[in-house]
């Protein structure tokens, strides 16, 4: 087993419970469930599938790394949603779609891996590119809830003893206070939680 098949499992099994709950909020903030959806790094497809599955949107699962879209692309037919959803391959701070696209955009987890300060603009200045007027973004990283957060914790130490902190310097180590800067010198509006959901970018782009 390769390093993307095990990091799938762990998000199959393990941290599994999070993507619907973090769906239903993207869907929440956007207050609709209709339009297009981009989940950007997506891995295996699991945070855009829960979305698809909580809504009627059209999704676009879209990540760097060609073994991660294999996965997802056998993930879209295991669930059955062919029929509106897609893949691209495509990197973050050169995102290869057309303006104004998406109403949703989603991304959990990948962000801490976008590279640094100048890296991490130019990635939300593509991800506000495409992103449609009066949408909505809710990308970040977290697991949804207290709950989830206790839990997965518990099952992570189990299986990676040194886990989350091997996973902190592994990232870029930027949080909710650079992300808000990032975003205040591109001019990009935006309102970020940080809380028990852990921490999420919500960019509106008005009509």
């Amino acid at each position: 087993m390769n390093y993307r098949e095990d990091f799938d499992r762990i998000a199959n099994e393990i941290f599994f419970p999070i993507y619907e709950v973090i769906a239903q909020e993207a869907l929440k903030m956007l207050g609709r469930k209709s339009g297009s959806c981009l989940d950007v790094g997506c891995g295996g497809g699991h945070l855009g599938l829960s979305v698809a599955k909580a809504s009627d949107m059209r999704i676009t699962l879209m990540d760097v790394k060609e073994d991660a879209i294999k996965i997802a692309n056998s993930r879209i037919k295991d669930w059955a949603l062919e029929g509106r959803t897609s893949t691209i391959i495509s990197d973050v701070r050169e995102i290869n779609l057309p303006d104004n696209g998406f109403d949703l955009i989603t991304s959990r987890g990948s962000i801490g891996f976008w590279g640094g300060k100048d890296e991490m603009k130019q990635a939300f200045a593509e991800i506000y590119r495409v992103l449609a007027p009066n949408g909505t973004t809710f990308i970040g990283k977290g697991f949804g809830s207290a709950k989830l957060t206790k839990q997965i914790t518990a099952q992570m130490k189990v299986l990676h003893p040194e886990w989350p902190q091997c996973v902190r310097e592994a990232s870029n180590g930027y949080g909710a206070q650079d992300y808000g800067e990032f975003l205040n010198e591109l001019g990009i509006p935006a309102e970020i939680i940080n809380d028990d959901r852990g921490v999420w970018i919500m960019m509106r782009k008005t009509a």
